[in-house]
């Protein structure tokens, strides 16, 4: 190990989680360490670390920084650290938080698809939940375990004034602001959502009920595309709109083929699997897939 445990995780945690704040809380450093550590790790490989179009990323040859990363992996799975679980939109719900026992989990940014395919290849993760319909193609150095299916919900703050509405419709719900999604960044739940009629709205029509994102108190008048997956049941940010979509989705499980039977990570689909189980006596409308 050329560099310690701590010092690798800095540099990759701001290239998994690109902003230094978000790296100190989810690997317990204080956010100087993680300014230090990074340019210190950086340096060691004959790196530099710049900003390129407002993401973090490294410049120069990263031959020698991946054979690092293989070893510190290796201790992870070994307990020396915890591991990496990539959550994607699953961040504050049932999945994620709080991480399962021996995981940190994070959400990428850029968010995507082929950026979370990226960091489990280039094993700054360990794991990755990937929504249903954007799972990669067959691929022998990929392990890919789909956990459930369950229905897209359009999901709004507790005291939306849309959950007091009466006959509601798309046409109503498509006049308040919605949580933008970047083209091409889930290929599959966007070709999805289009085929629903589901694909937010490119610009927001004047309404009068919703003049802005936010309404009287704070109340937050957005839309946002999740599922009850999105938050958690007993204090939920989000909770699901009345209106039935027709549009499924899921989540899969997706690891390195080298490591799918390792012990963590048998331990860490059980987990899920069991916290799946749990959630569908609140939401029967999960579905467990083998």
């Amino acid at each position: 190990m050329v560099v310690s445990l701590d010092l690798l995780s800095s540099l990759d945690g701001l290239l998994w989680l690109q902003a230094g704040k978000q790296v100190g809380e989810t690997f317990q450093q204080h956010q100087t360490t993680v300014s230090r550590n990074q340019k210190k790790c950086a340096r060691t490989f004959g790196l530099t670390l710049r900003k390129q179009r407002g993401t973090w990323a490294l410049q120069g040859s990263t031959e020698l920084l991946n054979l690092e990363r293989e070893v510190h992996q290796a201790a992870r799975f070994a307990g020396q650290a915890p591991l990496r679980l990539e959550g994607n939109g699953w961040m504050d719900g049932l999945l994620c938080t709080p991480p399962p026992p021996g995981w940190r989990s994070g959400a990428c940014k850029p968010v995507g698809q082929s950026r979370c395919l990226e960091l489990l290849r280039e094993r700054i993760v360990d794991a990755w939940l990937c929504p249903l319909p954007d799972i990669p193609s067959p691929d022998p150095s990929l392990s890919i375990q789909p956990l459930c299916a369950l229905p897209v919900r359009l999901m709004v703050a507790p005291e939306h004034p849309l959950l007091h509405q009466r006959d509601l419709s798309l046409e109503r719900i498509r006049r308040y602001p919605w949580q933008r999604i970047k083209p091409g960044a889930y290929p599959g739940t966007e070709q999805l959502l289009k085929a629903h009629g589901v694909w937010p709205p490119a610009r927001r029509g004047q309404n009068r009920e919703a003049p802005q994102d936010d309404g009287p108190h704070g109340v937050s008048f957005r839309v946002h595309i999740g599922s009850v997956l999105t938050s958690q049941p007993e204090q939920p940010a989000l909770v699901p709109l009345p209106l039935n979509l027709n549009a499924v989705t899921g989540v899969a499980l997706i690891v390195l083929q080298d490591h799918a039977d390792r012990p963590a990570i048998r331990h860490l689909e059980t987990r899920l699997r069991q916290t799946l189980q749990e959630a569908r006596k609140l939401y029967p409308d999960i579905q467990m897939l083998a």
